[in-house]
């Protein structure tokens, strides 16, 4: 029975050859993108091999299935920290929640170009700096799952600092602005925002005291 790095391992390997063929429809076209896909490509393969050879080498890339879910575990640590510091000021009273912001997009390059254009917008709209006191956060790239037509899900992961209860918080008029930001670049996606588990203002306090 595979073990879940065995998993992890088998998944980046089959990303590095995915990745490999999203370049060669790039080389005339885009040069510079198709070099970006070799070299993620190469550093994906090197990486699944260093796991099956248990090297205890890892590539450290955000995209990368072997390495993701420690980044991540880092990241959230680093996010409990700040927001502790937060609460222990009395700051942060409506809590903290999830936000991500998805691109759909034909390959990787597009869908990160496409979200590192409108994610400014969205978060300078007056919807959104309403309800969005501050936060921070990482970008991650996937193959979609089960998906007709669209082959990527950029995704922007982040914790974000409430101005107002999540209940008092319109999702839908959230959800339709994110998509009339993407609608002038031809691109399509999805927002999600969602009150994080046991990070509440309230837990936070209790936590830091």
């Amino acid at each position: 029975m595979e073990s879940p790095n065995d998993k992890r391992g088998c998944a980046t390997a089959a990303l590095a050859g995915k990745l490999g063929q999203v370049a060669e429809p790039l080389r005339a076209a885009d040069p510079l993108g198709a070099l970006f896909m070799d070299t993620a490509a190469s550093r994906l393969s090197l990486c699944a091999r260093a796991g099956k050879m248990r090297t205890g080498w890892r590539c450290g890339a955000a995209y990368c299935p072997r390495c993701a879910r420690r980044i991540a575990i880092w990241y959230r640590k680093r996010l409990e920290r700040r927001m502790c510091a937060r609460a222990r000021s009395g700051a942060a009273p409506h809590g903290f929640a999830l936000l991500t912001l998805t691109v759909a997009a034909t390959h990787p390059i597009r869908g990160h170009r496409v979200l590192g254009q409108t994610r400014a917008r969205f978060f300078r709209g007056t919807l959104a700096r309403a309800v969005i006191a501050g936060g921070e956060g990482h970008v991650h790239v996937e193959p979609a799952r089960g998906a007709a037509g669209d082959a990527w899900n950029v995704h922007l992961h982040a914790i974000v600092e409430l101005k107002r209860r999540l209940r008092d918080v319109d999702t839908s008029a959230l959800k339709s602005t994110w998509a009339q930001v993407l609608a002038p670049f031809g691109a399509r996606g999805s927002l999600d925002l969602r009150q994080c588990r046991n990070l509440t203002a309230e837990s936070l306090r209790d936590e830091a005291r």
